[in-house]
């Protein structure tokens, strides 16, 4: 209680204090009690709100809104609510900060959107100000909710940290490219993550390229790679996915995350609220009449952005309800969070769990050498009364999932066979964990009477580590098999969970893969999906958006092997040619204004890189040689590092070395 009442706080400055006060309210600052507290005190804060009047709180921050026809009902709606919230600050002693509460309208209606027309409204007898762009939870809006300002304030401090990455590039002491995209993604990446499902997926075509152009002047610093590289292209070299897609992705997966919350949380029953649309999305008409003018030769053109295919102006919403559905999730059903504190594991004397063997061993070893290894430490534990092997697979570690388990009685001499589906979306993991649960389940309905041993054989380390996870779980799956493990050890039985390695031929492990993959032929549409499943499958559809985009005008998009091993100087040269832009070849310097033509030096061909590294004749000298297709850094430049650098202090584009 000394946090509630008689709390004094006092000044020191070097070996001086001041005198102590009393603080008759409030609480102090950066306590950890101080939030919960506060959502405590402020529960009540709108005890009786008016009909149509919607609240939502964050910690002490506080908005207010409500829907109508009519500014002018809105402000009739909204009045009744401020006087509750002026009421209850008074009768608890509540000072309000009022040049902080503001009032915006946000309308469609050209006479009215923009600040045209301000709300009439009081709190505490003082008029609400209005503001044009109002930030709540660090969101900046505006009346037509098209975010132009918050991603135009956004694009000012990508900017200026854009700055800091430029200064760790410098071509002779700059830092690797992996250490540069590291420091990118979490220093200035970040910014643009905050909040990118909801403000990325509703802004306009124009608005979101303003953005993407300040992470394309990032990419470039990262990679080295020259302006006129393709856009495309560079980002794929620089390894980064556009923030277009990046928002699809995360906007997708926060659906997921609510569509699982309960029935009545309000965050679920806003992200399945269906709202007509009412506004036309102008780039897919515009793409449509591309489309239809386009010639048959020619093909279609490329959309600007994936989501062009909606007919309506996307949100978080519809584009989150499009990406489901192009990951394959959307008839799918969803399994619930498990929101309830996980059931802890038994202690050690009654529950064991091992993700090791008595031997070590690897999957690199030959299958005897693992299988060895397998028994040796089997035959280290107690005789068990029932063992039990599971085991689960998924095609392509994706999709339709299946479980297995053969329970052995051995005082009965008895075994039983399982197999179930384990969903459409689906990992291996996942695939094990359902046939753990299927064979706890088992076991647990068909115990020995007397307290005995339970041997439970798992070839997936994954599936047996999340379960010795303490810390708190949102997986059903999880949640219910601990609750089996608590069943089973409270009867008084011991049960033990050893890792064995897989396709190591050992019998009862084979037996339990035969029946996962029986498992996984079963049908699977009415399994429902966890929620890591379904961010994985939006996650490959987001990379293979990012794939086809590469494609388009990459001409290598897959990673060369070492290239992150290079320094500064080899990894820029390498990257340069690698998207086809290098001011090694004839074209790209006749691009730039350097040469009056794009002939090779060499040989008087048009100069190119595959030309640099392939067809030129007269590259068959101890420069330069043919090294295939396209450059591997195998046998990367051992003299031709240094060129690039070479060529750009001889233009005095870039300064000489002191040496």
């Amino acid at each position: 209680m000394a946090t509630l009442r008689d709390r004094r706080g006092r000044v020191r400055w070097e070996t001086s204090f001041s005198d102590s006060r009393l603080f008759p309210q409030g609480l102090a600052q950066g306590s950890v009690l101080a939030p919960l507290l506060w959502n405590i005190y402020a529960s009540d804060i709108l005890p009786r709100a008016p009909p149509g009047v919607h609240i939502s709180v964050y910690a002490d921050d506080v908005a207010l809104w409500a829907t109508e026809r009519k500014l002018s009902q809105c402000e009739a709606t909204l009045q009744p609510a401020l006087d509750e919230i002026s009421d209850w600050c008074t009768r608890w002693k509540v000072q309000l900060s009022a040049s902080k509460c503001s009032a915006t309208p946000f309308s469609l209606d050209p006479r009215e959107a923009g600040g045209k027309v301000h709300l009439k409204l009081s709190l505490q007898n003082r008029p609400v100000n209005h503001v044009t762009y109002p930030t709540f939870l660090g969101l900046k809006m505006d009346g037509g909710l098209t975010f132009s300002e918050h991603i135009k304030q956004l694009k000012k401090s990508m900017a200026r940290r854009r700055n800091c990455l430029a200064a760790l590039a410098g071509r002779s002491y700059g830092c690797s490219r992996r250490t540069l995209r590291a420091a990118y993604i979490g220093y200035i990446r970040s910014l643009a993550d905050y909040g990118a499902a909801v403000y990325m997926t509703h802004a306009a075509p124009a608005s979101r390229q303003a953005l993407e152009a300040e992470q394309n002047a990032c990419a470039r610093i990262i990679t080295g790679c020259i302006r006129p590289t393709r856009r495309d292209a560079l980002l794929a070299e620089a390894q980064l996915e556009p923030l277009t897609v990046r928002a699809k992705k995360l906007s997708s997966n926060e659906a997921q995350r609510l569509k699982r919350l309960p029935p009545d949380d309000p965050a679920k029953e806003v992200i399945d609220r269906e709202v007509p649309p009412r506004l036309k999305y102008r780039a897919h008409e515009a793409w449509i009449r591309e489309v239809q003018q386009a010639g048959t030769n020619s093909g279609p053109p490329l959309p600007c952005d994936e989501d062009v295919v909606l007919d309506a102006k996307p949100c978080v919403r519809r584009v989150a309800a499009w990406m489901a559905s192009e990951a394959g999730l959307a008839e799918l059903p969803a399994e619930p969070l498990a929101l309830t504190p996980p059931v802890l594991l038994p202690d050690s004397t009654s529950l064991t769990i091992s993700t090791s063997l008595t031997v070590p061993t690897s999957r690199t070893d030959p299958p005897e050498a693992r299988r060895a290894a397998a028994e040796t430490t089997l035959a280290s534990l107690p005789q068990p009364d029932v063992s039990i092997w599971t085991d689960g697979s998924a095609g392509g570690g994706t999709h339709d999932g299946g479980g297995g388990a053969l329970l052995i009685f051995h005082q009965e001499s008895r075994t039983v066979q399982l197999t179930v589906a384990a969903g459409k979306v689906c990992s291996s993991t996942r695939a094990e964990l359902v046939a753990i649960r299927e064979a706890l389940a088992e076991a647990a309905g068909d115990l020995p009477d007397r307290p005995g041993m339970l041997l439970l054989c798992c070839d997936s380390r994954a599936a047996i580590q999340s379960l010795q996870d303490t810390a708190d779980s949102q997986s059903a799956l999880v949640a219910e098999i601990r609750d089996l493990l608590d069943t089973i050890t409270r009867s008084g039985h011991r049960l033990h969970l050893q890792w064995v390695p897989g396709h190591a031929g050992l019998p009862e492990n084979e037996e339990a893969d035969r029946l996962a993959a029986i498992g996984s032929s079963r049908r699977q549409d009415q399994i429902p999906v966890d929620l890591w499943s379904a961010r994985a499958a939006v996650a490959r559809r987001a990379r293979a958006m990012c794939d086809a985009r590469a494609r388009r005008s990459h001409p290598h998009p897959d990673p060369t092997p070492g290239h992150d091993g290079l320094d500064r100087r080899a990894s820029v040269t390498v990257a340069q040619l690698r998207v086809g832009c290098s001011p090694l070849t004839g074209d790209t310097r006749h691009r730039l204004g350097l040469a009056e033509s794009d002939a090779c030096v060499d040989c008087g061909e048009p100069d190119s890189v595959p030309h640099l590294l392939m067809d030129c004749p007269a590259h068959q000298g101890p420069r330069t040689r043919r090294w295939g297709p396209l450059p591997t850094l195998g046998e990367i430049f051992s003299t031709e590092a240094d060129l690039i650098v070479d060529f750009l202090v001889e233009t005095g584009r870039a300064p000489r070395d002191p040496a």
